[in-house]
């Protein structure tokens, strides 16, 4: 392939939308071509992340191992798709096996390569970080699909009207202290200037046990960030009930609805009394498209938080095929 059918391709792809030809260019010279064979193996389950794939042509399959030498495969990445950027944006290691499911060709980013396209504050830099994002949305949703055929039956459990009640009736508190706020492992090393101007985008309240935030199907009221206490992100099925996800202190919830603009993905409970930042729909649209330090900061806590929802919700899939 041509350095110029690179580029072609790579501006085909959405995750580049916000990159001019020059920037392409330079894109173009750090990714490698390769090669596999079918049923060549990309990395291990359980490996560190040292790259990134982007498919030519044919495809990849990502293979979940579970005890006993069961494996499933949990998604397929085809041409024009790509696979391994959550990992190497948090850094830990590969959630699944990946494999090629055909003769394939691909472009290999490493771990230095795509941390550079993370870094300035150019348009493009948070036009990617917005891409991901979606990207990481549209994984999530993917995997929260698949425990839901796993679980198997309708959707019940609490409604968006439960959601909405919560979120009229949440007690306003004053703000908690900005050095305990960033002593949380989500804002180490955030710009602290920034970081307090995202803080006080929105307002903090606090959330009685038991009381419903969001509402799987439904749309979310709001984003909302835990302070202090957790909170438990649940599928419900009949009569099960599965916990994919807990929002402790520093985590994130609601986001994935406001980014693609589809019902919650997710029912969220308060699993204890929790001191939360609520940041209404249309503060956090402007946070998202924003290209300031402190949407900069804003988008950090959203990728990293996708990122880790998206890593924790292979184990409640697991544990479903487990016990059936």
């Amino acid at each position: 392939m041509s350095d110029a059918a690179t580029v072609d391709f790579l501006a085909a792809l959405p995750l580049f939308e916000g990159f001019d030809r020059a920037g392409l260019e330079r894109l173009a010279g750090v990714v490698r071509r390769r090669r596999v064979r079918a049923d060549q193996v990309l990395w291990r389950q359980g490996e560190g992340a040292r790259e990134m794939f982007f498919v030519l042509d044919g495809a990849v399959a990502e293979i979940l191992g579970l005890p006993g030498g069961r494996t499933r495969e949990v998604g397929r990445a085809s041409a024009g798709e790509t696979l391994g950027e959550v990992e190497l944006l948090d850094g830990v290691g590969h959630p699944t096996e990946a494999r090629a499911a055909s003769d394939a060709t691909l472009l290999s980013l490493g771990r230095l390569g795509f941390t550079d396209l993370l870094a300035g504050q150019e348009a493009s830099v948070f036009a990617f970080r917005r891409h991901l994002a979606e990207l990481f949305t549209t994984r999530l949703r993917a995997e929260l699909g698949l425990v839901s055929e796993a679980l198997g039956g309708e959707i019940a459990g609490p409604t968006g009207d439960d959601a909405v009640h919560t979120f009229s009736e949440l007690e306003e508190r004053p703000a908690p202290d900005s050095a305990y706020v960033r002593r949380m492992a989500s804002f180490h090393g955030v710009d602290p200037l920034a970081l307090w101007g995202f803080l006080t985008s929105g307002r903090y309240v606090y959330c009685p046990q038991g009381r419903v935030l969001l509402a799987e199907g439904a749309p979310p009221p709001a984003y909302y960030l835990t302070i202090n206490g957790a909170v438990e992100k649940v599928l419900v099925r009949g009569h099960r009930r599965v916990r994919v996800g807990l929002a402790g202190p520093g985590r994130a919830f609601g986001g994935e609805a406001l980014i693609d603009g589809l019902p919650s993905p997710l029912t969220a409970v308060a699993r204890e009394r929790s001191l939360l930042l609520v940041i209404p729909a249309e503060i956090f649209e402007r946070l998202f498209h924003g290209e300031d330090a402190v949407s900069r900061v804003f988008l950090e806590v959203v990728l990293r938080d996708l990122a880790s929802v998206v890593r924790e919700a292979l184990r409640p899939y697991a544990r479903v095929l487990l016990a059936t």
